[in-house]
Parts: structure tokens; sequence; C-alpha cells
């Protein structure tokens, strides 16, 4: 290389030149094809056998006559938990729910007309059920509330002397990874001593049973607290997260990690509202959670704030990470605002927890036909005002599609490797519609005998409905291998997919 490159150097000015500018071309093209991978190099997706849920791009390399759709839940209509004792007066307020042994278990907090308004008007209380539709609240003994222990009250006030607080805006979770005396944890606002004028920071409590519980005596992160925080044990970072109210446009929402529940850094933004939200309107509680039945996808439930109407109703975002949030149809709510003289026709918060049963994913949620600046007394207390506690349900990996009309389009996928027999397509076929799927090649090539013209076209309503061509289902040969989906829909509904042999994993 040395000599020739000495002989065009060498060669008269003008021949130089040009020589020189055709090399210099040559080496550039060279280095910037080294630093752009080649379409067949791009990043491979090694999905095993896991399912893919389809609510952003993340997975796909082109699209046409598609787009992301979501499903909002279904309300039941059910009042499940309803003020009905002295100590839950005045109203009900911010809770959560999980499943723990085939029980369903409620953590929930109330205020009484006696307290109001003070220090001493809020009880954190507790209730479980068999089916989590019809809830008991047993009378457990732990706290003296008007001279007698027959309720089911765990603390009215907790925390060290000199920092004792109410509890307000708590979300509890059952931490895996904890000791026996402290699996179950939750996040409130807590009073401190000694931090400052907004005395108000993230309190950590922790308990052995879910029912006695102990309140650090340090704040676990400097933010000030309002309105309800989210906490868990991620199993896929092996971090506790952490979700509260930090400062953005209006009220925002930030994020923290840590290796040790009782510190956390101070929350980060990762979500707030856009200049195609409603003007002046604002994100309340987070309520973020892990999807269940999944590997890497969060979910976040924030109420929509529209400080003109004074509404709140529900809103959802999808996330791989957790930081990097998708709002599919912004504009539409999850969980929307009953119709007027509905019970949650004013204001509508969603509860800490989904659960997922049989073949439905249950969120539970409290409504109030009052407005966000109706909270007075004397209107909260009128029974037909009172805040109570529902719920509402979507079908299982079902909360967005990859949707398209009659006129029909198309997807492909990134490069996958897979495991597994069979590929399975979570899908809804509406009249007259179709899906067809074809595999190709790492570099997009139609692979024989599995193009989409040999795929037979599915017309069904099924979660797990395998695809076949005409020479069967088997795709086996291609498993541990770089490969694409060209996925054709026409008037249907595409929810995810999944490789997997007989009997899914």
């Amino acid at each position: 290389m040395a000599e020739p490159l000495a002989k065009l150097l060498s060669v008269p000015t003008p021949k130089r030149r040009w020589a020189q500018f055709s090399l210099l071309s040559l080496v550039l093209v060279i280095v910037a094809n080294m630093a752009q991978p080649s379409r067949s190099a791009q990043l491979v997706h090694d999905i095993g056998s896991d399912k893919v849920l389809l609510f952003d791009n993340a997975f796909l390399a082109e699209s046409a006559g598609v787009r992301f759709k979501l499903h909002p839940a279904r309300k039941t209509g059910e009042r499940i938990l309803v003020p009905e004792h002295p100590w839950e007066s005045a109203s009900l307020n911010w809770f959560s729910v999980l499943e723990q042994g085939g029980k369903f278990r409620m953590w929930y907090e109330c205020y009484d007309v006696a307290g109001w308004d003070s220090s001493d008007d809020t009880s954190f209380c507790y209730a479980e059920s068999t089916d989590g539709i019809h809830w008991i609240k047993p009378r457990l003994g732990l706290v003296e509330y008007c001279g007698s222990k027959e309720n089911n009250i765990l603390f009215r006030q907790i925390g060290t002397a000199g920092a004792r607080s109410r509890v307000h805006g708590t979300g509890v979770f059952l931490d895996p990874t904890g000791p026996p005396e402290a699996r179950f944890k939750a996040v409130s606002q807590g009073l401190f001593r000694n931090v400052g004028e907004k005395p108000y920071w993230i309190a950590g409590m922790s308990s052995p049973d879910g029912l006695v519980w102990t309140r650090l005596a340090d704040p676990i992160c400097h933010t000030f607290a309002d309105s309800q925080y989210s906490a868990f044990w991620d199993e896929q970072l092996r971090r506790y997260v952490l979700y509260g109210r930090v400062g953005g446009r209006g009220r925002a929402i930030g994020r923290a990690i840590s290796d040790r529940f009782g510190k956390f850094d101070p929350l980060t933004l990762v979500a707030q509202t856009e200049e195609t939200d409603p003007p002046d309107s604002d994100l309340y509680n987070p309520a973020c959670m892990r999807l269940p039945g999944t590997k890497g996808v969060y979910l976040m439930c924030p109420s929509l704030y529209q400080h003109g109407p004074d509404t709140l109703d529900i809103r959802l975002a999808m996330s791989r990470d957790g930081i990097n949030w998708i709002w599919p149809e912004r504009q539409t709510a999850f969980i929307p605002l009953g119709k007027p003289g509905d019970f949650d026709s004013g204001s509508l918060y969603m509860a800490q927890g989904c659960l997922a049963v049989g073949d439905e994913l249950w969120f539970f949620y409290s409504g109030s036909p009052l407005r966000h600046e109706d909270g007075t007394l004397g209107k909260l207390t009128q029974p037909a005002n009172h805040r109570r506690y529902s719920r509402a349900v979507v079908l299982v990996d079902r909360l967005v599609s990859v949707t398209s009309g009659p006129e029909g389009g198309h997807l492909q996928t990134s490069p996958l490797k897979f495991v597994g027999t069979q590929l399975r397509l979570n899908i809804h076929v509406r009249s007259a519609g179709m899906v067809r799927v074809g595999l190709l090649d790492e570099r997009g090539n139609a692979i024989p005998r599995r193009r989409t013209e040999d795929c037979r076209p599915l017309t069904c309503d099924n979660s797990q409905q395998s695809v076949e061509w005409t020479d069967g289902t088997d795709v086996s040969s291609w498993s541990g291998q770089p490969v694409r989906l060209r996925i054709e829909i026409e008037n249907a509904e595409l929810f995810g997919f999944q490789f997997a042999d007989e009997v899914v994993r």
C-alpha cells in the first residue's frame, strides 16, 4: 500500500490533488461504513420464549398503515369499599391492594370528622377479601378509637417522639428480598424534625405481617412529599424503585432507585404534561408498578388534573425501563370519569397495585362526584358525595395494540432471536379482517415456505393463536438464529407475540 500511495503523491500537481481528493473520499466512505453498522448488524433482541407486547417502537424496524391504540379499562361499577364507621366519617383516601397466598389484602387511609382538619384526623386501616370484590374490615384490636379497639385501624400517627405524623399517600408493597421482620414495606409522607421549612419528606415503613408497622427514623428521600407514592422491588434491576411528586410543568412525577430501602437520592423527573395535553393541567399520583406476567414492562396510571374543569381522570403510560414513558393515545383516558350523577364523575385516583386474576388484569381506583377543590368537610360528609373504591378490568396483555382498518397495513420487526417451535399471536380480528405473518432472515429477505403468502390468514380473537403456513406451524429450524417478522394486519388488533413450544411458557 505504501508504494502505490507514494506514486499517487508524486504525480504532477493537478493530478496529485485529484488523487489526494479521491483517496480521501475513499477513506471517508470506509470510515463511515465502519461507523454505521449494516442492516444485518442491527441490534438483535434476544427474546427467547418471552412475550413481546407491542406498545412502542422498541421492536419495530418499519411500519405503514398501522397505529398504536389504547384499550381503556372496563369499569365494573362495583362499590367494593365505602365509608361506614366513625373513623371513616369524613372521607376515604389513598389505598393499596395486593394478593398474597390466595387472599386479597388492602391498606387504606381515611379521615374522620372528629379530628378534621388536624394532624390527628387520619387512620391507616386494613381490609381483606377472598375474591377481591367483597371486602371485610376485621376487628384487629390494635388501636383504641373513642374508647374501643373494635376496629380495623392499624395506627393513627406513626414515628418517633417529636416527629410523629399522620399517614398520607401511603403505597404498600411486598418485598421478596426482605428479612422476615420487614417483608412488607411502605412509602408515604412523613413529618421529621430539623428538615427546614417544608418538614414533610418521604418516609419509609416496614412490617413483618402488614399489620404492625414501624417507621424508619430518618427520611428515605429528601423530596417534599404529597399525594401517593409508589415503590417496589424491581427483580430486573435488583434495586428498589421509588416514584413520587416532583416539580415540572405543575405537578410532575420523579423516580429514584437504590439498593437499600432506607436511602434514595432525590427524585429526578421522568414524566410531566406536554403541550398536547389540555391547557393548565398536570399529573397527580404516579401509581407506578410492574405489569404482572411480563419482564421489563412498567405501568404508570396517574390522574390528569385539569385545573379548568377541576377534574381528575386516570391516564396510562408504559415503559420498558421505568425512565422513558410512552403514552399510547395520550388524549384518551384509561379510566374515564363517570356520567353526571355517577359516584365517580368528579375525581378519580388509581390505587397502588395491579393484579392478574385469571385472564384479566384488575385495577382498583377511588371515585367521587366531588371535584378537586370541592373537598370541604360539609361537602365530603354528604352521603351522595362519599368517595368509594371500585374496580376496573382489562384482558391480560391487551392494554395496547397495533391496529389497522379495512385498508390494511403492515409492520416489520427488528432482528429477533427466539427459542421455540411455534409462533403465537395475541390478536383480535374484526369482521372481514385478517392477519398474516412472514418470516424473514436478518437482512430482511423472505424465508422460503415461511413467506406472508404462505401463511394461512388468521381471522379469530385469540390471545395465543398459532401461526400456520401451508406446510405447518414449525419454526424450530430458525430457533436461535436472528430473524425478522413481517406482519400484515387488516381490520384487526395485534397486541403482541411469543415464540413457544406446544405448551406456552
